[in-house]
């Protein structure tokens, strides 16, 4: 098998500065496939440190400890956007074409000053109930 078939770019594209000292990261996560073609990949990744959930009196989070020991420290806000099959000679037309889209539709969401509060909130009571239905110790066990 060759080497280079089935190996991902994984660069840096962009890196965007938010509100409360965030940034978002843009990375070109493609990864090369048989017969020159590519699985294009955008991820977008915001690391969000555990004390910037804290400047102000959030209603919805559990105490700084409890947050870091469910979800860790930073948070971490993934989002991907992935084309199948593309041929090489299209690949960084379709990844300015992913970046640009991102821009205008997601971008500004996650900019708004209370995405990280929020985010963190719905992780942690989703985290908070899959703890319900898979308990670290089993009753039993």
């Amino acid at each position: 098998m060759n080497d280079d078939v089935y190996t991902s770019d994984n660069i840096l594209v962009e890196t965007i500065a938010l509100d409360d000292n965030i940034t978002l990261k843009l990375f070109d996560d493609s990864t090369r496939l048989p017969n020159d073609n590519w699985q294009v990949t955008l991820t977008a990744r915001l690391e969000i440190p555990v004390e910037t959930l804290y400047r102000t009196e959030p209603a919805d989070l559990p105490r700084p400890e409890e947050l870091r020991a469910a979800l860790g420290d930073p948070l971490v806000y993934e989002h991907k956007n992935v084309r199948q099959f593309v041929p090489a000679k299209e690949k960084q037309a379709l990844l300015e074409s992913l970046i640009a889209i991102f821009k205008a539709k997601v971008f500004p969401y996650i900019a708004r000053p209370d995405f990280h509060v929020n985010y963190a909130a719905v992780t942690y009571r989703e985290h908070a109930k899959r703890k319900t239905w898979y308990p670290d110790d089993p009753k039993g066990s």
